[in-house]
């Protein structure tokens, strides 16, 4: 497992977005030529991780971003003790990867964790009743399932606040 893991915001002057290899192009692609952009006109906020903090290499990463959830989508259950509104506030985990040579090394579930607190933490000043992810294939689906996701829709998946803050408690 790797041990040393720094999480800290994009910098475009010291990590080497250009090596990262998840596997996946879309990912690839995204963090070499879109994340510095996003984060530039304040779409997104993208964390990477890697083994120091000056190291260039980046060993995975993630993004959030604020977003909303249609309340007709949840059930009756979920909502009979929310508000009326139409829609409720959400934060968005909107990729999150992790280079090839640290796959198997918990590094994803670190990630997650690490997008967890800081949603939560952020959920205090701004509200958000949930993290809502959108999973790019099956693999990734079983990975949020086995820390608690629960199904929103056919592409979106989520986990209350209140899930959130047990997960990382319980850490």
């Amino acid at each position: 497992m790797a041990s040393e893991l720094h999480i800290q915001p994009l910098d475009k002057t010291l990590h080497n977005r250009a090596s990262f290899d998840c596997g996946v192009s879309a990912l690839n692609q995204y963090l070499a030529t879109q994340a510095r952009n996003d984060v530039e006109s304040n779409c997104c906020a993208c964390l990477v991780a890697t083994d120091s903090p000056n190291s260039k290499s980046v060993m995975g990463y993630y993004t959030l971003s604020s977003a909303s959830i249609l309340r007709t989508t949840l059930s009756e259950q979920l909502t009979k003790k929310l508000p009326r509104y139409k829609e409720l506030p959400a934060t968005l985990l909107g990729r999150l990867a992790v280079d090839i040579n640290y796959k198997g090394q918990k590094v994803g579930g670190r990630l997650l964790f690490s997008a967890m607190r800081r949603a939560f933490q952020a959920s205090e000043e701004v509200a958000s009743w949930a993290l809502v992810t959108d999973p790019k294939d099956e693999s990734a689906r079983a990975f949020y399932k086995h820390f608690g996701f629960l199904d929103l829709d056919a592409q979106r998946m989520f986990l209350t606040m209140k899930e959130v803050e047990k997960c990382i408690n319980a850490q």
